[in-house]
Protein backbone atom coordinates (compact mmCIF):
# COMPACT_ATOMS: atom_id res chain seq x y z
CA UNK A 1 0.00 0.00 0.00
CA UNK A 2 1.22 3.83 -0.96
CA UNK A 3 0.45 6.54 0.95
CA UNK A 4 1.45 10.58 -0.39
CA UNK A 5 0.77 13.08 2.03
CA UNK A 6 2.00 16.31 0.67
CA UNK A 7 2.16 19.94 3.08
CA UNK A 8 3.63 21.68 0.46
CA UNK A 9 7.04 21.20 1.19
CA UNK A 10 10.04 21.87 -0.99
CA UNK A 11 11.83 19.09 -2.88
CA UNK A 12 14.27 18.68 -0.13
CA UNK A 13 12.13 18.01 2.72
CA UNK A 14 10.27 15.48 1.15
CA UNK A 15 10.75 12.01 2.66
CA UNK A 16 10.26 8.35 0.83
CA UNK A 17 9.54 6.39 4.01
CA UNK A 18 9.45 2.33 4.05
CA UNK A 19 7.29 0.76 7.04
CA UNK A 20 7.31 -2.74 8.27
CA UNK A 21 4.37 -2.53 10.46
CA UNK A 22 5.36 -6.50 12.04
CA UNK A 23 8.69 -4.83 13.03
CA UNK A 24 8.75 -4.99 16.97
CA UNK A 25 6.20 -7.56 17.50
CA UNK A 26 3.70 -4.56 16.22
CA UNK A 27 5.62 -2.24 17.33
CA UNK A 28 5.85 -0.26 14.86
CA UNK A 29 3.04 -0.45 12.80
CA UNK A 30 1.58 1.28 15.77
CA UNK A 31 4.39 3.77 16.48
CA UNK A 32 3.76 4.76 12.19
CA UNK A 33 1.28 7.55 13.60
CA UNK A 34 3.08 9.06 15.74
CA UNK A 35 6.32 9.29 13.00
CA UNK A 36 3.93 10.54 10.50
CA UNK A 37 2.39 13.36 12.95
CA UNK A 38 5.86 14.39 13.95
CA UNK A 39 6.97 14.71 10.34
CA UNK A 40 4.37 16.59 9.36
CA UNK A 41 4.37 18.92 12.44
CA UNK A 42 8.56 19.39 11.20
CA UNK A 43 7.12 20.45 7.59
CA UNK A 44 7.53 17.78 5.79
CA UNK A 45 6.10 15.80 2.91
CA UNK A 46 6.21 12.13 2.59
CA UNK A 47 5.10 8.86 0.53
CA UNK A 48 5.05 5.54 2.35
CA UNK A 49 4.91 2.47 1.47
CA UNK A 50 3.88 -1.05 3.79
CA UNK A 51 6.22 -3.81 3.54
CA UNK A 52 4.07 -7.17 3.31
CA UNK A 53 6.53 -9.45 2.73
CA UNK A 54 10.21 -10.27 2.49
CA UNK A 55 12.23 -8.45 -0.14
CA UNK A 56 9.40 -5.56 -0.26
CA UNK A 57 11.91 -3.26 1.39
CA UNK A 58 14.80 -3.94 -1.01
CA UNK A 59 12.10 -3.42 -3.81
CA UNK A 60 10.59 -0.19 -2.62
CA UNK A 61 14.34 1.41 -1.91
CA UNK A 62 15.64 0.46 -5.22
CA UNK A 63 12.30 2.01 -6.74
CA UNK A 64 12.66 5.64 -4.42
CA UNK A 65 16.63 5.59 -5.44
CA UNK A 66 15.72 5.14 -9.23
CA UNK A 67 13.09 8.21 -8.92
CA UNK A 68 15.58 10.30 -7.49
CA UNK A 69 14.56 10.20 -4.12
CA UNK A 70 17.08 12.27 -1.45
CA UNK A 71 16.24 10.68 1.77
CA UNK A 72 14.74 7.68 2.05
CA UNK A 73 13.14 6.28 5.51
CA UNK A 74 13.11 3.05 6.74
CA UNK A 75 11.69 2.14 9.39
CA UNK A 76 11.08 -1.16 11.13
CA UNK A 77 14.32 -3.30 12.61
CA UNK A 78 17.53 -4.53 11.50
CA UNK A 79 16.13 -6.62 8.75
CA UNK A 80 13.86 -4.05 7.45
CA UNK A 81 17.24 -1.56 7.51
CA UNK A 82 19.42 -4.36 5.94
CA UNK A 83 17.11 -4.78 3.31
CA UNK A 84 16.60 -1.15 2.52
CA UNK A 85 20.59 -0.71 2.66
CA UNK A 86 20.90 -3.50 -0.15
CA UNK A 87 17.97 -1.52 -2.34
CA UNK A 88 20.05 1.39 -2.42
CA UNK A 89 23.45 -0.69 -3.32
CA UNK A 90 24.55 -1.70 -6.32
CA UNK A 91 27.52 -4.44 -6.46
CA UNK A 92 29.72 -1.74 -7.70
CA UNK A 93 28.03 1.38 -4.72
CA UNK A 94 24.68 3.33 -4.79
CA UNK A 95 22.44 2.57 -7.22
CA UNK A 96 22.14 6.47 -6.37
CA UNK A 97 24.23 8.70 -4.75
CA UNK A 98 22.37 11.50 -4.15
CA UNK A 99 20.69 9.34 -2.04
CA UNK A 100 20.81 9.00 1.82
CA UNK A 101 19.14 6.91 4.36
CA UNK A 102 16.98 7.71 7.36
CA UNK A 103 16.24 5.08 10.09
CA UNK A 104 13.10 5.22 12.05
CA UNK A 105 14.13 2.42 14.48
CA UNK A 106 11.80 0.48 16.01
CA UNK A 107 12.95 -3.09 16.11
CA UNK A 108 13.72 -4.51 19.19
CA UNK A 109 17.84 -4.75 18.99
CA UNK A 110 18.07 -0.93 17.97
CA UNK A 111 21.79 -1.95 17.27
CA UNK A 112 22.89 0.40 14.45
CA UNK A 113 21.21 3.36 15.48
CA UNK A 114 23.46 3.08 18.88
CA UNK A 115 26.18 3.93 17.14
CA UNK A 116 24.55 6.23 14.90
CA UNK A 117 23.27 8.48 17.75
CA UNK A 118 19.80 8.54 16.27
CA UNK A 119 18.00 5.88 18.51
CA UNK A 120 14.55 7.44 19.14
CA UNK A 121 12.42 9.07 16.37
CA UNK A 122 13.37 13.02 17.86
CA UNK A 123 16.76 12.36 17.66
CA UNK A 124 16.70 10.69 14.37
CA UNK A 125 14.29 13.95 13.27
CA UNK A 126 17.03 16.81 15.06
CA UNK A 127 19.47 15.37 12.88
CA UNK A 128 17.46 15.54 9.29
CA UNK A 129 16.71 18.71 10.67
CA UNK A 130 20.42 19.98 11.17
CA UNK A 131 21.33 18.19 7.80
CA UNK A 132 23.54 15.71 9.61
CA UNK A 133 24.52 13.57 6.86
CA UNK A 134 27.44 10.85 7.36
CA UNK A 135 28.94 8.85 5.05
CA UNK A 136 29.56 5.24 6.48
CA UNK A 137 31.46 1.96 5.63
CA UNK A 138 28.94 -0.80 4.44
CA UNK A 139 30.79 -4.19 4.48
CA UNK A 140 29.87 -6.82 1.34
CA UNK A 141 29.51 -10.47 2.78
CA UNK A 142 30.03 -13.42 -0.03
CA UNK A 143 28.08 -16.82 1.07
CA UNK A 144 26.31 -20.09 0.44
CA UNK A 145 22.48 -19.29 0.07
CA UNK A 146 20.19 -21.23 2.44
CA UNK A 147 17.59 -22.13 0.05
CA UNK A 148 19.44 -22.52 -3.27
CA UNK A 149 23.01 -23.43 -2.37
CA UNK A 150 24.13 -20.86 -4.27
CA UNK A 151 26.67 -18.27 -3.76
CA UNK A 152 25.10 -15.16 -2.93
CA UNK A 153 26.44 -11.89 -1.66
CA UNK A 154 24.85 -9.27 0.75
CA UNK A 155 25.68 -5.49 2.60
CA UNK A 156 25.44 -5.51 6.03
CA UNK A 157 25.59 -1.87 7.59
CA UNK A 158 26.23 -3.61 11.46
CA UNK A 159 27.47 -7.31 12.41
CA UNK A 160 27.14 -10.42 10.73
CA UNK A 161 28.19 -13.64 12.63
CA UNK A 162 28.46 -17.23 12.16
CA UNK A 163 28.03 -20.21 15.10
CA UNK A 164 26.51 -19.38 18.53
CA UNK A 165 25.26 -15.89 17.64
CA UNK A 166 23.81 -17.33 14.75
CA UNK A 167 22.21 -20.22 16.08
CA UNK A 168 20.67 -17.82 19.26
CA UNK A 169 19.16 -16.03 16.21
CA UNK A 170 17.87 -19.00 14.67
CA UNK A 171 16.31 -19.75 18.10
CA UNK A 172 14.72 -16.83 18.93
CA UNK A 173 13.11 -16.86 14.90
CA UNK A 174 11.80 -20.01 15.74
CA UNK A 175 10.63 -19.26 19.35
CA UNK A 176 6.68 -19.17 20.08
CA UNK A 177 7.56 -15.55 21.90
CA UNK A 178 10.00 -14.23 19.26
CA UNK A 179 11.59 -11.21 20.76
CA UNK A 180 8.29 -10.54 22.50
CA UNK A 181 10.56 -9.30 25.97
CA UNK A 182 12.81 -7.26 24.13
CA UNK A 183 16.38 -7.46 22.16
CA UNK A 184 18.24 -7.89 25.16
CA UNK A 185 16.38 -10.28 27.40
CA UNK A 186 15.13 -12.58 24.37
CA UNK A 187 18.76 -12.79 23.35
CA UNK A 188 19.61 -13.18 26.67
CA UNK A 189 17.45 -16.07 27.33
CA UNK A 190 18.36 -17.78 24.28
CA UNK A 191 21.81 -17.63 24.46
CA UNK A 192 21.75 -19.18 27.77
CA UNK A 193 19.87 -22.27 26.34
CA UNK A 194 21.84 -22.60 23.21
CA UNK A 195 25.59 -21.82 25.54
CA UNK A 196 24.35 -25.46 27.33
CA UNK A 197 24.17 -27.50 23.92
CA UNK A 198 26.26 -25.81 21.61
CA UNK A 199 29.28 -27.06 20.04
CA UNK A 200 32.27 -25.23 18.23
CA UNK A 201 33.44 -25.78 14.71
CA UNK A 202 37.19 -25.76 13.16
CA UNK A 203 37.61 -22.86 10.97
CA UNK A 204 40.53 -21.29 9.12
CA UNK A 205 40.27 -17.42 9.41
CA UNK A 206 42.11 -15.31 6.71
CA UNK A 207 43.06 -11.65 7.04
CA UNK A 208 44.37 -9.63 4.18
CA UNK A 209 45.84 -13.02 3.41
CA UNK A 210 47.10 -13.77 6.42
CA UNK A 211 45.86 -17.05 8.03
CA UNK A 212 45.06 -15.61 11.89
CA UNK A 213 43.30 -18.26 13.25
CA UNK A 214 42.81 -22.06 12.21
CA UNK A 215 41.27 -24.45 15.35
CA UNK A 216 37.95 -25.09 16.86
CA UNK A 217 35.85 -22.14 17.50
CA UNK A 218 32.19 -21.33 19.16
CA UNK A 219 31.89 -17.94 17.47
CA UNK A 220 33.14 -15.42 15.11
CA UNK A 221 31.74 -11.56 14.51
CA UNK A 222 32.53 -9.62 11.87
CA UNK A 223 31.57 -6.14 12.94
CA UNK A 224 31.25 -2.52 11.18
CA UNK A 225 29.28 -1.23 13.92
CA UNK A 226 29.73 -1.43 17.57
CA UNK A 227 26.42 -3.46 19.32
CA UNK A 228 24.30 -6.44 18.45
CA UNK A 229 21.35 -8.52 20.37
CA UNK A 230 20.26 -5.63 21.59
CA UNK A 231 22.94 -3.82 23.49
CA UNK A 232 25.55 -6.11 24.07
CA UNK A 233 29.27 -3.88 23.34
CA UNK A 234 30.70 -6.86 20.90
CA UNK A 235 33.46 -4.08 19.34
CA UNK A 236 33.62 -1.70 22.19
CA UNK A 237 35.85 0.74 19.73
CA UNK A 238 34.88 -0.13 16.26
CA UNK A 239 33.99 2.77 13.89
CA UNK A 240 31.18 2.91 11.20
CA UNK A 241 33.99 5.16 9.62
CA UNK A 242 37.24 3.67 9.85
CA UNK A 243 37.61 1.55 6.81
CA UNK A 244 38.09 -1.33 8.69
CA UNK A 245 35.87 -4.66 10.05
CA UNK A 246 36.60 -5.77 13.76
CA UNK A 247 36.68 -9.20 13.55
CA UNK A 248 36.34 -11.00 17.07
CA UNK A 249 36.92 -14.37 17.52
CA UNK A 250 35.31 -16.94 20.41
CA UNK A 251 37.43 -19.99 20.59
CA UNK A 252 36.57 -23.26 22.39
CA UNK A 253 35.78 -22.53 25.86
CA UNK A 254 34.21 -24.03 28.47
CA UNK A 255 30.38 -23.66 28.98
CA UNK A 256 31.07 -22.36 32.76
CA UNK A 257 33.64 -19.92 31.07
CA UNK A 258 30.90 -18.87 28.72
CA UNK A 259 28.19 -18.38 31.30
CA UNK A 260 29.98 -16.78 34.02
CA UNK A 261 32.87 -14.65 32.34
CA UNK A 262 32.31 -13.83 29.27
CA UNK A 263 28.63 -13.30 28.44
CA UNK A 264 28.67 -10.74 31.68
CA UNK A 265 31.63 -9.26 30.23
CA UNK A 266 30.59 -8.90 26.39
CA UNK A 267 27.30 -6.37 27.87
CA UNK A 268 29.94 -4.03 28.80
CA UNK A 269 32.61 -4.41 26.75
CA UNK A 270 35.31 -6.06 28.97
CA UNK A 271 35.67 -9.39 27.01
CA UNK A 272 38.18 -8.29 24.31
CA UNK A 273 41.45 -9.73 26.08
CA UNK A 274 39.87 -12.35 27.73
CA UNK A 275 41.56 -15.88 27.29
CA UNK A 276 39.63 -17.44 24.77
CA UNK A 277 39.06 -14.55 22.60
CA UNK A 278 40.92 -12.90 19.77
CA UNK A 279 40.65 -9.48 18.39
CA UNK A 280 41.59 -8.50 14.65
CA UNK A 281 41.02 -5.69 12.34
CA UNK A 282 40.67 -6.42 8.54
CA UNK A 283 39.72 -4.81 5.17
CA UNK A 284 38.78 -8.54 3.71
CA UNK A 285 38.75 -11.98 5.53
CA UNK A 286 37.62 -15.27 4.82
CA UNK A 287 36.52 -18.27 6.45
CA UNK A 288 36.57 -21.72 5.09
CA UNK A 289 34.81 -24.30 7.28
CA UNK A 290 35.25 -28.61 6.67
CA UNK A 291 31.38 -28.54 7.88
CA UNK A 292 28.76 -25.30 7.18
CA UNK A 293 28.54 -22.90 9.89
CA UNK A 294 25.27 -21.16 9.92
CA UNK A 295 25.85 -17.02 8.96
CA UNK A 296 23.67 -14.49 10.37
CA UNK A 297 23.51 -10.94 9.15
CA UNK A 298 22.11 -7.70 10.77
CA UNK A 299 19.41 -9.86 12.33
CA UNK A 300 18.84 -11.97 9.31
CA UNK A 301 19.58 -15.81 8.54
CA UNK A 302 20.73 -16.04 4.83
CA UNK A 303 23.10 -18.65 4.74
CA UNK A 304 25.92 -21.04 5.95
CA UNK A 305 29.65 -20.84 4.87
CA UNK A 306 32.46 -20.81 3.92
CA UNK A 307 32.32 -16.87 3.77
CA UNK A 308 34.51 -13.75 2.41
CA UNK A 309 33.73 -10.53 3.48
CA UNK A 310 35.12 -7.10 2.27
CA UNK A 311 34.80 -3.53 3.73
CA UNK A 312 33.27 -0.50 1.20
CA UNK A 313 34.69 2.39 3.34
CA UNK A 314 32.21 5.52 3.87
CA UNK A 315 29.74 4.23 0.47
CA UNK A 316 26.31 4.77 2.33
CA UNK A 317 25.40 8.48 3.47
CA UNK A 318 23.04 8.89 6.43
CA UNK A 319 21.23 10.08 9.22
CA UNK A 320 23.40 10.57 11.82
CA UNK A 321 24.45 12.64 14.66
CA UNK A 322 28.49 12.89 13.93
CA UNK A 323 30.80 10.97 15.37
CA UNK A 324 33.99 12.20 17.48
CA UNK A 325 36.15 11.38 14.59
CA UNK A 326 34.33 13.13 11.49
CA UNK A 327 32.98 16.74 10.88
CA UNK A 328 29.10 16.90 9.19
CA UNK A 329 29.34 16.31 5.27
CA UNK A 330 26.39 18.57 4.67
CA UNK A 331 23.38 17.28 2.52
Amino acid sequence: MTSTVDVGAPRERMLHIIVNPSSGNGAAGKAWYSLATDVSLRGYSFEVRFTEQRGDATRFAREYAERGAETVVAMGGDGTVNEAINGLMTPDGPLNPATRLAIASAGTGKDLVRSLGTRTFSQMLDALDAGHTSAIDLALLNYVDAESGEPASRYFANVADMGLGADVARRIEASPSGKAFGGMVSYLVQAVKTIRVFKGKQIRLEIDGETVFDGAAQMVVFCNGGFFAGGMKIAPLSSLRDGLLDVVVLEEVSRRALLTSLLPRVYIGRHIGQDGVHHFHARRARIDTPEPFLVELDGELPGVSPVSVEIAPQILKVIAEPGPEESDIGQ
